[in-house]
């Protein structure tokens, strides 16, 4: 999951510069292949034009929350990505916007903490590429509770309804994150010319897309928290939206992610993927005892849950959502007892969820409510986003 909203430190003038990462399993697959060795040009030339002048950023923050109208005499760079974003949002009906995103405030802003955490997170990390790319930066394991937090920050807005309008906090946040990528992934191409594997390329981003939709999907449901057919459908048309404003695929063209729009299709997606991608090792096991850690700390500070309880459950959470294979491969501790409890836990969850669903009026205030927290939650760290400076 995304790692998307990760920064270097202000006092850097840039990424952390790693070594070139080692090349994937053989594609068969030829459109996997070729996106292998894909980035993102629109947004990789808007990210060099801002390494050489970062005057430029001006024009791209007026851009992104006015419209590239209101932008005098724009860098071309700067103005075909803009373009490109508007483009997107212009694509898409405006009722999507609106409640395209419903399904995810079915679940208690607390309860990200699960699927979007100990699920998503956690399952980002078992590729090895990537991890070792992250590992690299040397701040992402050290700045594990800071990145968590940065990236709820940056999923609850894009989820709040309108979150994705053009000028929105959201749509700003979001295409921030991609011009982040672009510049890591310039500076590694600079770094490493010869290196057999793009950064950022195409299929990971596919990869960090899956987190947030299927992986994100299963693992609500593995504690109990479960999605109906047309509210992942729903999701999946919202997240279409926001792949292509992260740049995947080629403008209208989704790329990977042509089709996706179901759990069936995003699991056939996950399997093309899974053949490019190796088992974990070390630098995930860093990452996943990193981001464990940091999820126990936020349970226990929003929930005060004494830290040593906090550390057992995400672990046995985690250990559901990714299953015990993976779960070993990852390093994430077995807890007997909690292991025992955790099936009666679950039922009683989905019990309750639904009886609440049986009476549409008392689930339309949970939902409502839900929706009030996040915009609290938005709020409350207005200034304290992770990525605009990336």
């Amino acid at each position: 999951m995304s790692d998307v909203v990760s920064r270097a430190p202000a006092s850097r003038p840039g990424p952390a510069v790693v070594g070139p990462r080692a090349a994937p399993a053989a594609a068969t697959d030829p459109e996997v292949a070729q996106a292998l060795r894909t980035g993102d040009p629109l947004a990789q030339a808007a990210a060099a034009a801002l390494s050489a002048d970062p005057a430029l950023r001006a024009q791209v923050g007026v851009g992104l929350r006015c419209g590239l109208a209101a932008v005098a005499d724009p860098h071309p760079a700067v103005a075909a990505l803009l373009r490109e974003l508007e483009a997107a949002c212009d694509a898409v009906d405006d009722d999507l916007l609106e409640r395209g995103s419903h399904p995810y405030f079915t679940i208690p802003f607390p309860g990200h903490i699960y699927d979007l955490g100990a699920g998503a997170l956690i399952r980002s990390y078992a590729p090895p590429e990537p991890a070792t790319l992250l590992v690299g930066t040397g701040e992402l394991v050290d700045r594990a509770y800071q990145r968590l937090l940065d990236t709820a920050h940056w999923i609850n807005l894009c989820m709040l309804p309108g979150g994705l309008r053009r000028g929105a906090p959201g749509y700003v946040a979001t295409a921030e994150v991609r011009l982040l990528h672009a510049r890591i992934r310039n500076a590694l191409a600079r770094a490493h010319p010869d290196a057999d594997v793009l950064p950022l390329h195409q299929v990971d981003l596919a990869r960090t897309w899956l987190d947030f939709t299927l992986v994100t999907i299963e693992a609500a449901g593995a504690i109990g928290l479960d999605l109906t057919d047309d509210e992942q459908r729903s999701l999946y048309r919202f997240w279409q939206h926001l792949g292509r404003l992260l740049g995947i695929g080629d403008g209208a063209d989704p790329g990977l992610l042509r089709g996706v729009l179901d759990s069936a299709a995003a699991t056939r997606l996950e399997r093309r993927v899974a053949a490019v991608t190796g088992p974990p090792n070390d630098d995930s096991r860093r990452l996943t005892a990193a981001g464990l850690g940091a999820i126990a700390q936020a349970l226990h500070d929003l929930g005060h849950v004494p830290l040593w309880a906090a550390g057992q459950l995400v672990h046995t959470v985690s250990r559901r959502m990714q299953g015990d294979e993976l779960a070993d491969a990852l390093g994430i501790r077995r807890h007997r007892t909690a292991l025992a409890l955790a099936p009666v836990a679950v039922a009683a969850l989905r019990l309750q969820r639904r009886a609440l669903r049986r009476v549409p009026p008392l689930w339309s205030v949970v939902v409502g409510v839900n929706v009030v927290v996040a915009r609290w939650h938005a709020r409350g760290r207005r200034d304290a986003t992770g990525y605009e400076h990336g």
